[in-house]
């Protein structure tokens, strides 16, 4: 990269002091041609007033208004053409400047031949060399300055990319992507996009982690407990010792089936072709999941109290919402000692509300019940819900917010 801008620098110098060489050259012949043209007329009035030719102008310049007039070691300028108005280069001892035209004096045409000598007018091969070394010498320094600036803008456009690539390529991901101070503010900000990225990344991870471990754990209780009732109706019993183990049977299998039904649902409703149809948030609906939580409630002496005040609309599947409320209420239940839980439903959240010892660090992060609190965030987001919890003292208050309210 480096001798590739050095190329450049060199080729963009180069055509600099040529282009200056040049300008210079035609600047000064361009002077030259025009003092031969504002000169003209006063030769022409000098002629019709009787002057003979040769006829000088000033020190460097003569005109001439016939041609036998002309010295004989400038023969070639009586056979240049009307209008030629240039330097001659080395075609005599001296460069000259002439003009060649013509005029009328007293109705016959005149011709008129102006000649400069060069030598008297142009910059000497001193003087050219002089501004010859000037034009390196800035040239040089250009040079260098540009050289200067492409080392600064390598620095801060292509040694961040190349820190950023390094980094992308490390077997363990750094804990933060960073660029150099002074980077430009472009690549700083696509190190916090990366960072961005990767903790959003790493969140997903783990939420996929925390649903393996919660399927895992839902699936084999069930399992277990059909397992266990299947050993004790092998052995002798009475016929409601056999009942009370098929119902175990059945319930396990029942809870087996509604966390299938959940993660099929989650399933559809990640596919990008399917769009889930919003149903109405039940009365009945609540009570199962009462029910279910019911036990682990009496255990710890709980009442729980649900106030519905309406009956929303929602997208997730009953298996889902089934989901949220046991671990919330579980959650709940856990916390407390004793006391009253209060479930609430509008039309814009569900509420439910403890006032037991509040949420524990561990809780807060991953270990909730079931699906665990990370898991209810992941189901939120997935459905446009919004998942908060506010600390209470006692308790604490766990909200599902809808995303039309």
């Amino acid at each position: 990269m480096s001798l590739y801008f050095s190329a450049i620098a060199v080729l963009v110098g180069a055509i600099l002091y040529g282009l200056s060489l040049t300008t210079l050259y035609w600047l000064e012949d361009e002077l030259n041609r025009r003092t031969l043209v504002q000169t003209s007329p006063m030769a022409i009035n000098a002629f019709r007033a009787g002057a003979e030719s040769p006829l000088q102008l000033n020190t460097n310049i003569k005109a001439y208004n016939d041609l036998n007039a002309i010295p004989q070691q400038y023969p070639f300028i009586k056979q240049l053409p009307l209008g030629f108005i240039d330097e001659l280069h080395d075609t005599f001892t001296d460069d000259l400047f002439v003009l060649r035209s013509e005029y009328q004096q007293e109705g016959e045409t005149k011709p008129l031949i102006i000649i400069m000598n060069a030598a008297q007018v142009e910059l000497s091969n001193q003087e050219w060399r002089n501004i010859n070394i000037t034009i390196l010498a800035v040239t040089f320094l250009l040079f260098i300055l540009f050289g200067f600036a492409i080392s600064k803008l390598i620095r801060r456009l292509v040694s961040p990319v190349r820190q950023l690539s390094d980094q992308l390529k490390l077997v363990q991901a750094p804990s933060a992507f960073k660029v150099s101070s002074g980077a430009a503010l472009e690549f700083s900000e696509l190190a916090a996009s990366l960072n961005q990225y990767q903790r959003q990344i790493d969140k997903l991870i783990k939420q996929e982690q925390a649903f393996s471990r919660y399927a895992s754990h839902e699936l084999r209780t069930p399992l277990t407990v059909i397992q266990g009732a299947g050993r004790l109706l092998q052995q002798q019993g009475n016929e409601a010792f056999k009942i009370r183990q098929r119902d175990r049977i059945v319930n396990a299998a029942n809870d087996m089936q509604h966390t299938i039904d959940a993660l099929l649902s989650l399933v559809r409703h990640e596919d990008e072709h399917y769009s889930e149809q919003q149903r109405v948030l039940t009365q009945a609906e609540l009570s199962k999941v009462i029910r279910y939580v019911q036990p682990l409630a009496d255990s710890k002496a709980v009442v729980i109290d649900v106030d519905i005040q309406a009956e929303p609309l929602i997208a997730p599947s009953e298996a889902v919402l089934r989901m949220l409320l046991i671990n919330l209420l579980s959650n709940a239940i856990n916390a407390s000692e004793r006391g009253e839980i209060e479930l609430k439903v509008n039309q814009e959240a569900i509420w439910v509300v403890d006032h037991g010892r509040g949420l524990t660090r561990n809780e807060r992060d991953q270990q909730g019940h079931g699906l665990g609190l990370l898991i209810v965030d992941a189901l939120c987001q997935r459905y446009q819900w919004k998942f908060s919890l506010q600390d209470t003292e006692p308790g604490c208050i766990a909200m599902l917010h809808f995303p039309h309210a």
